[in-house]
């Protein structure tokens, strides 16, 4: 039986998708999405907060976040949770989570810029 690690974050993008082609020729957007929440403090009393969460999305899907949203657009996403785990330059075990978008709906969308000849 396979594991799950699935989640859905509904928020707001901190900055437009980044687009990049990676070796073998597979385009990958990257954007981070806040999501605020509300938590009891100490004293019991509400207390807003806001958590980040790296995107990735691939291949077509990221092409269409790239063209369609940008900073503050309002999405929902869910995917899977992936963690990366390397060495710093100095020996140390560095790890992040991120999430690996396997549908991203787009809450808002930005129109096309229209061109005038």
């Amino acid at each position: 039986m396979k594991n799950l690690s699935y989640v859905i974050l509904d928020g707001n993008l901190t900055a437009d998708p980044e687009e990049r082609t990676i070796a073998g020729g597979k385009s990958l957007a990257n954007f981070t999405v806040a999501v605020n929440h509300t938590s009891n403090n100490q004293e019991g009393k509400d207390k807003e907060d806001v958590s980040y969460f790296e995107v990735e999305a691939w291949e077509k899907l990221g092409e269409n976040c790239v063209e369609y949203l940008k900073k503050g657009s309002k999405v929902t996403v869910m995917g899977n949770l992936k963690q990366n785990r390397w060495k710093s330059p100095e020996g140390e075990n560095r790890s992040k989570i991120k999430v690996t978008a396997s549908t991203v709906r787009f809450d808002s969308v930005r129109k096309k810029e229209s061109k005038v000849a």
